[in-house]
């Protein structure tokens, strides 16, 4: 092949890869506008005792499962086509590991429908406990809104301030399970039980929101953010 050809090769191999690789930070970003939708839901299914939004939130999570195979399989294509340069690599195997977030993300707000599914007709929150709980949906989903935008962006110094705002979620986190645990409490082990675990729900949902942010951190500056970690995946949990 002659030095033209090989060239001209490259350059299409080049291009195919950019188109390839820009079709896989899509599908991210579709990932986690039904990752915000989901959520939605699942709060609709438990504060409104909502079967439909329940079964839909159930069913939608297990849709991103399949979503998930599909983007995998497009980041291990990338990787075949042609060695990536070392900012590609970090966008590619980023997305990988986000992949992952996203999934356990739809996983949650599958756990937190069930939960509502399965005390249907009965209020699975008592009404004191309704503000908190709406407190810590809302704040999640502001944490995914913006990570919507930071995959779009690859804002670093926006994707770091993430972390901040998931200590007021911790907090919230923190008060319901002192609330619960208090010998005052009026309302029952089961719903102790089932407030103790939507409570965690919500708050690893936050977490991996914010390991996501500290991939777009390594993705753009190729560093680690100081005193962060890369992953929330590291103790295998049914609860991520």
């Amino acid at each position: 092949m002659s030095r033209r050809l090989r060239i001209h090769y490259s350059c299409r191999m080049r291009n195919v890869f950019r188109s390839k690789l820009d079709e896989f930070a899509d599908q991210l970003g579709r990932f986690c506008e039904s990752n915000v939708r989901l959520l939605d839901r699942a709060t609709v299914a438990l504060l409104e005792r909502d079967e439909t939004a329940a079964t839909e939130v159930i069913d939608g999570a297990a849709e991103l499962e399949e979503l998930r195979e599909v983007s995998e399989q497009h980041a291990f294509d990338l990787l075949l086509l042609e060695a990536p340069v070392a900012g590609d690599l970090r966008q590619v195997m980023s997305g990988i590991y986000i992949v992952e977030h996203f999934t356990r993300m739809a996983a949650l707000a599958g756990h937190i429908a069930r939960v509502a599914r399965r005390r249907y007709p009965n209020a699975v929150v008592p009404e004191d406990v309704v503000p908190i709980i709406r407190e810590l949906a809302e704040r999640d989903g502001a944490l995914a809104r913006q990570l919507a935008e930071l995959l779009e962006a690859r804002d670093a110094e926006k994707a770091l301030a993430l972390d901040a705002q998931d200590d007021a979620i911790d907090a919230l986190h923190a008060s319901l399970m002192k609330q619960i645990s208090d010998e005052s409490w009026p309302h029952g082990s089961v719903s102790a039980v089932d407030l103790a675990l939507l409570a965690r729900y919500y708050e690893r949902f936050a977490d991996h929101t914010v390991s996501i942010a500290n991939r777009i951190v390594y993705l753009v500056t190729g560093e680690l953010p100081d005193g962060g970690m890369l992953s929330h995946l590291d103790d295998g949990s049914v609860l991520d």
